[in-house]
């Protein structure tokens, strides 16, 4: 059984103002599209289930509904959006079951994000980072030694995030790319793939009402709790 969420719909319409500690950088909806399309290869609905464990004000999720069959949306902070629950709180004896996990991860915490995720996952781990994840000692030897992603996804043009916010005609200098680890029926990792690239997607793939749906933020109540079967 799927966790209950409640009142998970809203988004431009529920928002508190997260410590500045948590890193909370929203990515952008046709980010999240050209992903789906170009480094996952899907198109149209499937029956999958995916969570989302750092959904911020549901910019990711939102969308991650219009390709998979069941979301669920959970974050540590009371953002307005999905459920309240720490991904990394080891107090939690049900995890939540999905196919997949897919997120943009706090960049403080996005090595623990991942080895948590590639527990957790059924078929497959997707996680949004700098670049500059992929360097490091300590990285190499916790995570990319032993578990490699099966890709690496580019994209061709910049993808503006701010930190708190979205703003639809936002620009940036910073590089972002996606990790993903693909799983077998047996939950073996899939072997390692060429890097691909996503194409110039910023116009195309932004909805006439995506402004509309994640602009501008107004007060939220307390985050919903979430119930887990």
């Amino acid at each position: 059984m799927m966790p209950a969420l409640k009142g998970a719909r809203a988004i431009a319409r529920r928002r508190v103002e997260p410590p500045g500690g948590l890193d909370y950088f929203p990515t952008p909806p046709w980010a999240t599209r050209a992903f789906l399309r170009h480094g996952l290869g899907m198109r149209g609905r499937n029956r999958m289930t995916v969570h989302e464990p750092a959904c911020g004000e549901g910019h990711m999720a939102a969308v991650l509904e219009e390709t998979f069959g069941a979301v669920v949306a959970t974050d540590v902070f009371p953002y307005g959006y999905g459920g309240c629950r720490d991904f990394l709180d080891e107090m939690f004896e049900t995890p939540i079951a999905a196919g997949w996990i897919i997120t943009n991860p706090p960049f403080n915490k996005a090595l623990e994000f991942t080895r948590l995720s590639l527990e957790r996952a059924r078929q497959g781990v997707a996680m949004l980072v700098r670049p500059t994840f992929l360097h490091g000692k300590g990285r190499f030897a916790g995570l990319y030694r032993d578990t490699p992603p099966t890709q690496i996804a580019y994209y061709v043009e910049r993808v503006p995030m701010h930190r708190g916010r979205w703003e639809p005609d936002g620009d940036t200098l910073t590089d972002y790319c996606w990790l993903i680890w693909r799983k077998d029926d047996g939950g073996a990792l899939a072997r390692p793939r060429a890097p691909l690239w996503i194409p110039p997607s910023r116009k195309a793939m932004t909805r006439k009402d995506d402004a509309e749906r994640f602009g501008a933020p107004r007060p939220v109540p307390a985050c919903p709790l979430l119930e887990v079967a």
